[in-house]
């Protein structure tokens, strides 16, 4: 089985999976070693490592760059968050769709933060280019409905989740839903499996129990890892003593 299929069948599987977000060679391997059966990256991890705010401030040929790195040293399905796509031109968007799936990409997250209509152009676009060059690739559809508070979040992103569903996505990432209730409703009235990312209040079972099939972390893992560093850090300069590193 490759690793589109592979990456495909653990969103369509009995349980839920646990998605652990990259943002290296070294975070993805240690992922890798930790037993996880995919990789995602997350766009604010790798754009703060480098310096770049969130929000496509990352030139995409340096993103490609640690997408290439990332798989040419790790063996597990990768997923990449493209953020908006890295352009409003539809020719150089799906030119970004070629350079990942070039590079052993199976799926990707884009998100509709410009609005539900040119979402579903670069949607379509993506669509077709995958069927007219016989390629596959697993499209998360992501909606910042609850991001950006729009009126009557629930209504509306099921509303767009159906217009997803007819425009060829895969799976639909729906982060900031906090109200248990809303997400019930969201996984009933969705065909496709939905994502959403875990927390203190979320957890791993309780997101099961409410029908979520894909379990992503953002830029939390890499935040927890940084605060880690900077804990070891500050202790080594307050006592004057190494001993915290070993």
């Amino acid at each position: 089985m490759d690793d589109y299929k592979k990456f495909h069948q653990l969103h369509h599987g009995p349980k839920t999976f646990l998605l652990a977000n990259a943002w290296n060679v070294k975070s993805a391997q240690l992922i890798e070693q930790a037993g996880f059966e995919a990789i995602a990256t997350s766009s604010g991890a790798i754009a703060n490592s480098l310096g770049y705010e969130d929000g496509e401030k990352i030139p995409f040929r340096e993103l490609l760059y640690i997408v290439q790195r990332i798989k040419a040293n790790t063996r597990l399905p990768l997923s990449v968050d493209m953020e908006r796509g890295y352009s409003n031109e539809l020719n150089i968007l799906t030119d970004n769709i070629q350079k990942l799936i070039d590079c052993g990409v199976v799926g990707i997250n884009i998100e509709d933060a410009q609005g539900e209509d040119i979402y579903l152009k670069k949607l379509e676009r993506i669509k077709s280019y995958l069927a007219r060059t016989h390629q596959s690739l697993f499209i998360n559809a992501r909606t910042d409905v609850f991001i950006q508070k729009l009126p009557s979040p629930l209504e509306t992103t099921i509303q767009r989740a159906q217009r997803y569903v007819d425009a060829g996505a895969d799976g639909l990432f729906v982060p900031a839903v906090a109200d248990p209730g809303f997400i019930k409703e969201i996984t009933s009235s969705v065909s496709l499996p939905v994502n959403m990312v875990g927390s203190p209040k979320l957890s791993v079972e309780a997101l099961t129990g409410l029908g979520v099939k894909r379990i992503s972390m953002a830029v939390l893992l890499y935040k927890a890892t940084y605060h880690q560093m900077e804990s070891i850090a500050r202790s080594i300069k307050d006592d004057n003593s190494i001993a915290r590193m070993f």
